[in-house]
């Protein structure tokens, strides 16, 4: 089998789509579809499944095939890159991707910074949320991460700490206190936006033997700021997130300290691409080595 043939397998498999594949891929479809029997031919087993309700769906075996197909294209990549730095040139594509808040705050830096030196690379930039992220690192989807650790079975390097704060409605009584700690917290009506912080937030409740009381959960920071406007709820969100949407409510920090850590995540550091590695040389000067902090 050729490149283009696993090219166009992990294309059709990804969009579950021979029409979008082709398109993405600017061949015809009769090539698309040829390109996949021709894999399956010579492997001697279906890959994909055609449903006429549900679409295209990938056999067990044809998931685990997408996996390798990723890792030698991922390869290939390297290569070319290798190749294109004995020649001087910078040439590739770094396949990163990070949850919302995470890619507003730590990519266009490192991005802008990267370009300085290299302004041929190419970013293929992919969103999700933190768990989606993580998944997508360990079936090599993309090729880099930056997620909330811990990353179980990939290989890390962590960034920096980020608390959860509180955004009080107006004239809650806890304004009145000069420090709120969880016990402050046992019982009220909370509202947390989904994003991977919600387990260190069980944990810190369960620590202090508070209840927490979820009557809302959000999937976005927007609406969790419009929902403690109106007065339904404690809000508590990651003070990464809440540092991109604008608001005018009274953010307070909580004590003991909730936090989580965030880091960037790779199927293998040894085996990291020379794009991948200068990502995450450029992200520790710039998130570790100066020390900046995530504004409060």
């Amino acid at each position: 089998m050729t490149i283009t043939q696993i090219m166009t397998f992990v294309r059709v498999a990804e969009t579950l789509s021979f029409t979008q594949a082709a398109h993405d891929l600017h061949m015809t479809q009769p090539a698309v579809s040829h390109a996949i029997a021709s894999i399956e031919n010579e492997l001697d087993t279906l890959l994909l499944l055609r449903d006429r309700k549900k679409g295209v769906l990938l056999t067990e075996v044809g998931e685990q095939v997408l996996v390798q197909f990723r890792t030698i294209l991922h390869s290939m990549e390297k290569v070319q890159q290798q190749v294109a730095a004995v020649k001087g040139l910078d040439v590739g594509t770094i396949c990163v991707g990070a949850f919302p808040s995470a890619s507003a705050y730590f990519l266009p830096p490192i991005i802008q910074k990267i370009k300085q030196n290299y302004p041929n690379l190419v970013f293929d930039l992919h969103e999700g949320s933190a768990n989606d992220v993580k998944e997508w690192v360990y079936n090599r989807k993309i090729e880099v991460g930056i997620v909330l650790l811990p990353a179980p079975e990939l290989d890390v390097i962590p960034l920096c700490e980020n608390d959860m704060v509180l955004l009080l409605p107006a004239n809650h009584p806890l304004q009145q206190q000069a420090h709120i700690t969880i016990q402050h917290l046992h019982k009220e009506d909370m509202i947390l936006c989904k994003g991977g912080h919600e387990t260190a937030i069980i944990e810190a409740f369960d620590n202090e033997n508070c209840e927490l009381n979820i009557t809302f959960t959000t999937h976005n920071v927007s609406a969790l700021i419009n929902m403690v406007r109106q007065g339904l709820g404690i809000g508590i969100v990651s003070n990464l997130a809440l540092s991109m949407h604008p608001h005018q409510l009274d953010v307070r920090e909580v004590t003991p300290r909730i936090t989580s850590q965030i880091g960037i995540a790779i199927p293998s550091l040894p085996n990291a691409s020379l794009a991948v590695q200068l990502l995450i040389k450029t992200a520790e000067e710039l998130f570790i080595e100066s020390a900046i902090s995530i504004p409060s």
